[in-house]
């Protein structure tokens, strides 16, 4: 086997759910609103809804089992990433050898055979895509330095880039230091900084001259650090550049659905929202450069489903319609975000007809009041037509609420409560509102009293501890609509549909583990009553 030139780890567990599993039951009513509805307490721990899934269906929970068996549990980041495989086409048509380990946490033995198995030693790249702390980096960046002190890694991805909007490179320098890290790319759009980067190390450049790269040289703690420049890349060369070869990938971590994007960027600006600004500008692919795409996947073998990940997939909506028609001439169903209010029953039928398998709806608010300080350029009316006509042709989405931007109210909430009963919404999702400095609302946080940062905030109307005692308020309440976890909203929903359950069953599962969570927090006030909390009955097992 020729050596490699990098291995790319996509993704691991972001959740220490052994740290949440020490805390004292007792003083449950502390912590509650962290825990539920995203953990279910299950024999003596805090567990995720697919672990509890593989305790009740094997007996076994994933960090019991062995790396092969791992592969084959339930578990979110089994799913493969889109970051992983759209690098991995990028980069294979320059001749770099990429190997890609889609979940460490499941994929470790592969990780530590590959890089051993290289006489040179590769790259490693991190990618960021998931993680929201330098914490979590570390984490990642120490495990795998276990295997190699001197294992020279890259960072790279979305919270890289964040980390330069309210920073600078130079900011990098500590964190990089304190945790082996001797590369950090930085853009939004790095696919060709990340190609100059492996070409410099195989001789074929200098990496000072790499973009949007910081680095160190020699002595990852007494070397010197180069913050590098900071250039914006086009999102479209990066888009129009990757060739349709994902049929001649190895990609060992595939079942039946793959993730990919035909955008790049957002054309809207959702004030509670950061993605405009971290991308930095909104790029389209042409219809007929998709079809490429997808005749590619095709022949993989065995992909039967694909989730499209662009954050305005229905915008503008000429593209979509024709993208759908291409869509309806191959055996696949598909995923994607929606925009509904501006879906037409056209639309709405032509989906089904292509194979729409599911959508995410990010409605945030029913109050028109919320709606427009979110400059959500919709009204509840219009979610509600479109909700009307997704039920009408019986195509799942999960409706995700934010709680508590500022202009939130009891009534507001209300008015949430009302929309989610009033339309038959089959799945929601509520979170609180986070409150990021590169957003809109940041830009007017005097005309609402707005104070805090992240998860903790105050404005005139609520603050985040009101909102997280409201979330737990309707997530009991509510009783005509199944609560998805919104960490992971309509992936959780993709990935059990791709390991096999229908979304009947996906309902009847989850309504077991929401029960079970509503029974712990109506117990909470007794830490031996509520641990032993009885399980409801269910069907776990994944649709014959």
């Amino acid at each position: 086997m020729d050596d490699l030139d990098l291995i790319l780890v996509t993704q691991s567990n972001v959740l220490d759910y052994d740290r949440f599993g020490r805390l004292p039951l007792d003083r449950i009513d502390l912590y509650k609103s962290l825990v539920y509805p995203r953990m279910v307490y299950h024999e003596g721990g805090f567990r995720s809804h697919l672990d509890y899934i593989n305790h009740k269906t094997s007996g076994k929970f994933f960090d019991e089992a062995d790396y092969p068996e791992r592969r084959k549990m339930l578990n979110i980041w089994n799913l493969p990433s889109m970051s992983g495989v759209h690098l991995l086409n990028y980069l294979s048509q320059f001749g770099f050898r990429v190997r890609v380990i889609n979940n460490l946490d499941s994929e470790w033995d592969w990780f530590v055979e590959a890089y051993s198995n290289c006489k040179r030693p590769p790259l490693v790249g991190i990618s960021s895509t998931f993680y929201l702390s330098w914490k979590e980096v570390g984490h990642v960046a120490k495990r795998l330095r276990t295997v190699d002190p001197d294992m020279e890694i890259v960072l790279g991805g979305a919270f890289a880039n964040a980390e330069t909007i309210n920073g600078t490179p130079a900011d990098f320098e500590p964190r990089m230091r304190r945790y082996g890290i001797r590369y950090a790319l930085h853009a939004f759009n790095s696919e060709v900084d990340f190609r100059n980067l492996l070409a410099a190390r195989r001789g074929s450049g200098d990496v000072s001259t790499v973009r949007n790269l910081a680095s160190i040289s020699g002595s990852l703690k007494g070397g010197s650090f180069d913050a590098g420049s900071k250039v914006w890349n086009n999102p479209l060369l990066g888009l129009s550049e990757i060739p349709p070869n994902w049929h001649q990938l190895d990609m060992p971590f595939l079942n039946r659905t793959i993730q990919i994007r035909t955008a790049s960027g957002c054309p809207f600006a959702c004030a509670f929202c950061s993605y405009p600004t971290t991308a930095g500008g909104w790029s389209t692919v042409a219809a007929d450069h998709v079809r490429a795409h997808l005749d590619s996947i095709m022949k993989i073998g065995g992909i039967d489903r694909i989730i499209f990940i662009d954050d305005t997939f229905n915008v503008p909506p000429h593209r979509f319609r024709d993208l759908i028609k291409i869509f309806a001439e191959y055996p696949f169903e598909w995923f994607s975000f929606l925009r509904v209010q501006y879906t037409t029953e056209e639309d709405i039928r032509m989906m089904k007809e292509s194979g729409c398998a599911g959508v995410y709806l990010g409605i945030e608010s029913a109050s028109d009041t919320v709606l427009k300080n979110m400059n959500k350029r919709a009204t509840a009316k219009q979610f509600a037509e479109g909700v009307r006509l997704l039920n009408k042709y019986d195509i799942p989405y999960l409706a995700a609420f934010v709680l508590g931007f500022p202009g939130e109210t009891e009534a507001t909430i209300q008015e949430n409560v009302d929309f989610i009963r009033n339309n038959g919404v089959r799945f929601y999702s509520l979170k609180e509102f986070f409150y990021m400095p590169h957003t809109q609302v940041h830009e007017k946080r005097d005309d609402y009293g707005l104070t805090g940062m992240g998860g903790k905030w105050a404005h005139r109307t609520m603050n985040h501890e009101d909102a997280a005692r409201i979330k737990l308020d309707l997530f009991r309440s509510i009783d005509t609509s199944t609560n998805i976890d919104p960490d992971t909203s309509l992936w959780y929903m993709a990935y059990l549909y791709d390991q096999g359950y229908d979304f009947k069953a996906i309902e009847r599962v989850q309504a077991d583990i929401n029960g079970l969570m509503k029974r712990q927090l109506d117990t909470a006030g007794s830490a031996q009553s509520w641990a032993s909390a009885p399980l409801a009955p269910a069907e776990l097992n994944a649709a014959e």
